[in-house]
């Protein structure tokens, strides 16, 4: 085998090593994968952007409850 067929095979093993990593470090932590990885992406980032231009007040109801 020549140097450069190692080199290849050695960053093929190691992108597809990381690859098998990353999703089972997911699965492990509970972190969504796949698509649904972008879909909680946005709605967490649409809830940030809600929470900064409506901040929780004080409630101001003068009811006891």
């Amino acid at each position: 085998m020549e140097p450069i067929e190692i080199i290849v095979i050695t960053i093929t093993v190691l992108i597809v090593v990381s690859v098998i990593g990353n999703y089972t470090y997911r699965k492990i932590k509970h972190l969504p994968t796949g698509e649904c990885a972008c879909c909680k992406k946005k709605g967490n980032n649409l809830v940030k952007q809600y929470r900064k231009l409506y901040p929780k007040s004080e409630s101001k109801c003068s009811c006891s409850k």
